[in-house]
């Protein structure tokens, strides 16, 4: 069932701190790690300090982008130290371990996301998360070692999964939702924000800024995959009356 939970760093800036979160990481049984852009790859820094956790490295997948590291991801969450002025729901550690259990108890894939070790996640890959989880700390001195984070949030998960297996299969429902993948929603928000600037509706110096709002208000509903299709066959069907209607004009 944890296999089913999956580890993101993001360009980690230090091999060491790999290591430390795979051994974190191993701990709490959990093995899926993915690497997004790291500056260092891993070397014998990472091997020293992942310890009996050196299988969770060398299975670790390297990729480029978050969003292919996202691939196939039903439910996203994003971890902070500090709080976002950012309308994504927010969840305690705790919360957002029972969310994460609470999928992958129905089959479906859940990734965590850790930020860089000096700047965290930045609000567009924020943006990408159905959850934002707070790890609450000193107010006076916020910053968390990488593999400190992972550790907290991993344990969380490890109670929760030790939680759901003490109790006997609870009652399922008979219809589980299928949340668009990553790649789905955001293939959506390129061909809207496309769409938008078609038609004139956004400011071309501040396209950014609607788009984002709507970024939000989509992450919230958590769209399923069917959603995206009506979403998108609705953009197509502009598409078609606009040039049925140019085509008449022109005739």
């Amino acid at each position: 069932m944890l296999n089913k939970i999956r580890i993101i760093l993001v360009e980690t800036s230090h091999p060491g701190n790999i290591g430390s979160s795979a051994r974190a990481m191993l701990n709490m049984q959990l093995t899926e790690l993915y690497l997004v852009n790291p500056k260092q790859l891993p070397d014998e820094q990472t091997m020293a300090t992942a310890a009996h956790a050196t299988d969770v490295v060398n299975n670790a997948k390297i990729v480029p982008t978050l969003l292919e590291a996202l691939e196939g991801v039903d439910l996203v969450i994003g971890t902070s130290a500090r709080t976002r002025r950012m309308d994504l729901p927010m969840l305690s550690v705790e919360d957002a371990a029972q969310q994460a259990m609470a999928h992958v108890s129905k089959g479906l894939n859940v990734a965590i996301i850790f930020g860089r070790e000096r700047t965290g996640l930045f609000n567009e890959e924020l943006l990408m998360c159905h959850y934002h989880a707070f790890i609450p700390s000193n107010e006076g001195y916020t910053s968390l070692n990488l593999a400190q984070a992972v550790q907290i949030v991993a344990y969380e998960v490890f109670k929760q999964y030790l939680s759901h297996n003490e109790v006997e299969a609870l009652p399922t429902q008979n219809h589980v939702r299928e949340k668009a993948s990553a790649k789905e929603v955001q293939s959506f928000y390129d061909e809207l924000a496309h769409k938008m600037q078609v038609v004139g509706f956004l400011n071309p110096d501040k396209p950014g800024h609607v788009v984002d709002k709507l970024k939000r208000l989509f992450q919230r509903a958590q769209l399923e995959s069917q959603e995206i299709n009506i979403l998108r066959g609705f953009l197509g069907q502009i598409d078609q009356r606009n040039q049925s209607s140019n085509e008449t004009k022109d005739s």
